[in-house]
């Protein structure tokens, strides 16, 4: 049983992803990796942490190659599976991404294409990497929790970006607009809070904005929050920015596309294996756009734990 079902791949599709895309285009994907000649099951995710459970089982069930056809939030649950798992070492288990997501964001720094075709193809060619993950530890009512994220992770203002984000897509929102969107009416709610970070041993205890903690260079639908991040280096690209008014902000919009708003005086940067936030207040976390916790968080980088398929022709290259 075990042999043949680990040549097999798992194709976990997520129909809510990208806003209903998943369920509209399931019969495209589907007849695509049939033309590749995939040998595969699909199973369908049904709600919210479904795909977590799916991908416990499938491992379980001696699957060892698992293709996610949805966005960010769902990679992000196939990895929480990967790693809450007790059936294998996670490196065992290899990845791939067929982009239905709004903001697809893992796939730009590891080079896959939003096209279907171009995805399938990059699967089809099977190159694989060991990517590095973030391991968060936090409380939640009172709980606590731990999970994993692949691509980038944020506090504070970012989380609330991320939590409006999610509603705008439950009702039905999509493309870049969305995410400018929730960015304006995230700024009107928002109070900078005097927060405590500990990087590596460094101590910033100030009003700060957002911190954001990158393996992978893009989050919010394109924003390069992390220009410098590498995904294997065994190091987290930590960006701070402190408090910054409105006008701070909309000046460096573009620069958030760019990543040249690290450059702004209020920005600074560190490379990390550690870090640890905590605030008085209430403080929002968020990892790949998934919200969680209140006030406390231990992030830790577990070095290159994840087998991805990706297209080393394009990986970390800047369309």
């Amino acid at each position: 049983m075990g042999n043949t079902i680990q040549e097999k791949w798992l194709v976990i599709l997520n129909p809510h992803a990208g806003s209903g895309k998943g369920k509209k285009d399931r019969d495209d994907i589907i007849r695509k990796l049939t033309n590749a000649e995939f040998r595969f099951e699909l199973v369908i995710s049904e709600h919210p942490k479904h795909i977590i459970q799916l991908t416990i089982d499938a491992i379980g069930r001696g699957f060892r190659k698992l293709i996610v056809a949805g966005g960010d939030g769902s990679l992000n649950e196939a990895v929480n599976g990967i790693f809450k798992q007790n059936f294998c070492p996670p490196e065992e288990v290899t990845v791939g991404m067929i982009p239905v997501g709004t903001g697809n964001d893992w796939i730009k720094t590891f080079g896959i294409s939003n096209y279907y075709k171009d995805a399938i193809k990059v699967l089809r060619n099977g190159k694989t990497m060991l990517q590095d993950i973030g391991r968060i530890r936090f409380t939640e009512n009172g709980m606590e929790k731990t999970c994993y994220f692949a691509n980038m992770a944020g506090f504070g203002f970012d989380a609330l970006v991320a939590e409006k984000t999610n509603l705008l897509k439950n009702k039905g929102r999509k493309g870049i607009a969305l995410y400018l969107q929730a960015l304006g009416s995230s700024f009107w709610n928002y109070k900078t809070a005097k927060t405590h970070v500990l990087i590596d041993g460094l101590e910033i205890d100030e009003l700060i904005f957002s911190v954001s903690i990158g393996i992978g260079k893009f989050n919010g639908g394109g924003m390069m929050q992390a220009p410098g991040a590498i995904p294997d280096n065994g190091l987290f690209e930590v960006t701070i920015i402190k408090k910054i008014g409105l006008w701070g902000i909309l000046r460096n919009l573009t620069g958030l596309y760019s990543g040249e708003y690290v450059k702004d005086y209020r920005v600074s940067i560190f490379q990390a294996k550690k870090i640890s936030i905590r605030s008085a207040h209430n403080i929002a976390g968020e990892a790949d756009g998934e919200i969680l916790g209140d006030n406390k968080f231990e992030i830790d980088i577990l070095s290159q734990k994840l087998s991805v398929i990706y297209n080393p022709d394009k990986y970390l290259k800047i369309n």
